[in-house]
């Protein structure tokens, strides 16, 4: 083991100067998002009658899908209910974080030629993926510290020392979870795309199976990776059971990892790659049809994956708009009729916000798409294509179009697979969201797409170095959108971004001048990167 990890500290020291911009935005944004949380809530939620009224809120089947089953018992104080939202949402993001290092420290690197540059030295052979490991530890400890210290100084009513080291040490065991499952699937894949694909589609089925048990039987959330931050019950009852589970898991999955990188070769994945054409297709005529063909696995996981977030979305309208079950009642006293425009209101008003989700997250595959123009001028991938007679233009117009049609198509199978399932879903037909209202929520929200793509392409001909920041743009919209409402935020802060641009659709109707307006600058936006684009030096290696 010893000639195994030779220089296992020199290479970890390594991945933290490569990775110290990336990783200060990290915890700069996560230690901040958290402790700006807890700071807020001792304002928003620190009476008794401010916590009675959230009470019916995270109670709803709505909320208990986005945010965890609540499980609270007796007099409920302001951390419990800190816990009750915030735990899952920042696991969530714990697990991206962690995902995005695991992958760029190993199947990354390997894939640049870096790996195999660093085995020729006097490098034990499992040294890169320990110096991996222990950089996924550090990082991951060093931020449950921060949460646990933050915290602490936060002295929510309600806080104990124990349950905030429980919500610390648990956020960063799930992280550190994942990132070392992660780690297998760099081992499994031959390319950087493959093994993020792979992680984040066990990542969505964990995050499925969590939503599904949470509002059916919370009892069942164990069988989901991610819901067992759920069961620690910080401030009422600690466990640490969860915690310990996290670690031993992680340690078994860091043992596979280890293990399969043991008896694979450098460059390729335990899983081999299946053998390509001997010629190239009729139909790869172009830089469409080759980016087309570089892509469509990726994309085409996108868009059964968004798919099926929606279907499993949707399978819980019948729960959600079912207000009998909370109220039988109501139908005696209130009448048929307005029971059933209850629970259509409901409903709409909970796809009006899954759109936002739906929305968000087709932005990521288009916005990728567009990036990659640079990634690839900067590898030399595109040398070729432009020593031919093809124009700038046309390469601008394909990552950009391509990008702007999948992002379009994803949102549109994930919206149609909430609605249809959901409506199929409902023991009453007229409770359901009509078509009319469909098309208001789908057509509300391309102008926000569209327009976070074309400021990719903005960032790609005027700052391309700078930009992670639309990343950052992103994350802020839609945090700000998914929990704008529990933090009690401003109107003006919602607003910052496309997404607080529109009215709740389809709660309420399209607004047409401001969708106007933002094509318009979506045009506005997409000039000024092709003009810039089509007139800066190419930067190449």
């Amino acid at each position: 083991m010893e000639k195994t990890a030779t220089r296992v500290g020199l290479l970890t020291r390594i991945g933290f100067k490569r990775d110290r911009l990336r990783l200060l935005v990290w915890i700069l944004v996560m230690a901040g998002l958290m402790i700006a949380v807890a700071v807020k809530f001792v304002d928003i939620y620190g009476t008794r009658s401010e916590i009675d009224a959230i009470m019916g809120t995270l109670k709803s089947p709505a909320i208990v899908a986005m945010f965890g089953a609540y499980t609270l018992k007796g007099p409920v104080t302001t951390a419990q209910v800190f816990a009750n939202e915030m735990v899952v949402f920042m696991a969530l993001m714990q697990v991206i974080m962690n995902l995005s290092l695991a992958v760029h420290a190993t199947r990354d690197e390997e894939d640049h030629g870096l790996t195999e540059l660093v085995r020729a030295h006097a490098v034990g052979p499992l040294a890169p993926l320990l110096a991996a490991i222990s950089e996924l530890t550090i990082v991951n400890l060093g931020l449950g510290l921060l949460y646990a210290v933050g915290l602490n100084l936060a002295n929510m009513p309600g806080s104990t020392t124990t349950g905030d080291w429980l919500i610390g040490l648990g956020l960063a065991a799930t992280g550190w979870l994942f990132g070392l499952m992660a780690l297998v699937t760099a081992q499994l894949a031959d390319h950087a795309a493959s093994a993020t694909g792979m992680a984040y589609t066990l990542f969505g089925l964990s995050y499925l199976a969590r939503m599904l048990t949470d509002v059916q039987n919370p009892k069942f959330t164990w069988w989901s990776p991610l819901g067992w931050i759920e069961k620690m019950s910080p401030y009422q009852d600690p466990n640490w059971v969860p915690v310990l589970l996290m670690v031993l898991t992680g340690i078994i999955l860091a043992g596979l990892a280890m293990g399969i990188a043991r008896h694979r070769d450098i460059g390729a994945g335990a899983i081999a790659t299946r053998p390509g054409r001997r010629t190239a297709s009729a139909f790869l005529r172009g830089p469409l049809s080759l980016l087309w063909r570089r892509q469509r696995n990726v994309l085409i996981g996108w868009f059964f994956g968004v798919l099926i977030l929606g279907i499993s979305y949707g399978t819980v309208f019948n729960t959600i708009g079912d207000i009998l079950k909370t109220n039988p009642t109501m139908q005696q006293v209130f009448g048929r009729a307005m029971v059933h425009s209850a629970n259509h209101n409901l409903l709409v008003s909970f796809t009006a916000l899954l759109a936002i989700v739906m929305a968000a997250v087709a932005i990521i595959p288009g916005l990728q798409l567009i990036l990659k123009l640079y990634t690839d001028e900067t590898r030399g991938w595109l040398e070729g294509l432009y020593a031919l007679p093809v124009s700038r233009t046309r390469l601008l117009a394909t990552y950009g179009g391509l990008g702007l049609v999948t992002s379009t198509l994803i949102f549109g199978s994930g919206l149609a697979g909430l609605v249809l399932t959901g409506n199929a879903s409902l023991t009453h037909a007229t409770d359901g969201i009509t078509a009319f209202e469909f098309w208001q929520g789908f057509w509300s929200q391309l102008p926000t797409i569209w327009l976070f793509l074309a400021l990719g392409i903005l960032l790609i001909g005027w700052w391309p170095r700078g930009r992670s920041a639309v990343w950052l743009y992103l994350a802020y919209g839609f945090i700000s959108q998914y929990m704008g409402n529990l933090l009690h935020l401003p109107k003006w802060a919602k607003q910052l971004t496309p997404f607080g641009w529109m009215k709740a659709v389809p709660t309420h109707n399209v607004d047409w001048a401001i969708f106007g307006l933002a094509l318009a600058i979506t045009v506005v936006l997409l000039l000024a990167g092709w003009w810039r684009y089509t007139r800066r030096d190419l930067h190449l290696r």
